[in-house]
């Protein structure tokens, strides 16, 4: 895989949350290792254990939306409630 194509993965898999600055470290790293796959692994599990110790390092994973059957479940649970 040429680095065009990776940035352009990247940019597919991440849409508007690519910021080129926060994988420019990564990519040079694998492009560098020209190959070697076991030389690759090693350069980014370095990073990944330096960029595990930052602070201020934040995790976004969006909610859920609820399954329209689970709040037709609870609406009708909660009517069926009210009645007793």
């Amino acid at each position: 895989m040429t680095l065009p194509q990776a940035e352009a993965c990247l940019k597919e898999h991440l849409g508007s949350h690519y910021v080129e600055e926060d994988w420019a470290d990564a990519l040079k790293v694998v492009m560098d290792a020209e190959g070697d796959t076991i030389k690759a692994a090693e350069a980014v599990k370095k990073l990944a254990s330096v960029a595990c110790r930052q602070t201020g390092l934040v995790v976004k994973i969006p909610p859920l939306a609820k399954a329209p059957q689970l709040q037709t479940l609870e609406d009708e649970l909660t009517k069926s409630m009210e009645e007793l």
